[in-house]
């Protein structure tokens, strides 16, 4: 039993295209974009719409045979798992962002001898004084 109907996937066997919509306040375009890159060594693909309304992403088999729509059922499912999969790299790539940056942070600053201010110019001053 299906649960979830494909309106946004769309078939065309004739041209072996796959055309997939998306929402964007769903997908945003950097997710998009990465996750069609994965494709694109098997498919031509084409990205197209705006950030406000829909994305449409195209995916024209680069194989000259036949494409069955059991294959674009397969692309289509493989693409939006791979939606899903980049959008948790992204949110766990800006989770750990802050993290990685405080760490780093703290290892450049053990790295770095302190200085104190006062004692600097002490010695700057001594070595412009005119003799």
């Amino acid at each position: 039993m299906e649960y979830m109907v494909k309106t946004c996937v769309y078939f065309d066997l004739s041209k072996k295209v796959l055309t997939i919509s998306l929402n964007p306040r769903l997908y945003p375009q950097n997710i998009v974009m990465r996750a069609a890159y994965r494709f694109i060594d098997d498919f031509d693909v084409k990205v197209c719409g705006d950030s406000l309304s829909e994305f449409k992403v195209r995916f024209k088999s680069k194989d000259t045979k036949g494409i069955s729509k059991e294959d674009f059922d397969a692309l289509s499912d493989a693409f939006f798992t791979e939606l899903v999969h980049t959008s948790v790299e992204e949110a766990q790539a800006r989770r750990y962002a802050d993290i990685r940056n405080a760490l780093v942070g703290a290892a450049l600053k053990n790295m770095v001898p302190s200085v104190d201010v006062g004692e600097l110019a002490l010695k700057m001053k001594e070595k412009t004084k005119v003799k």
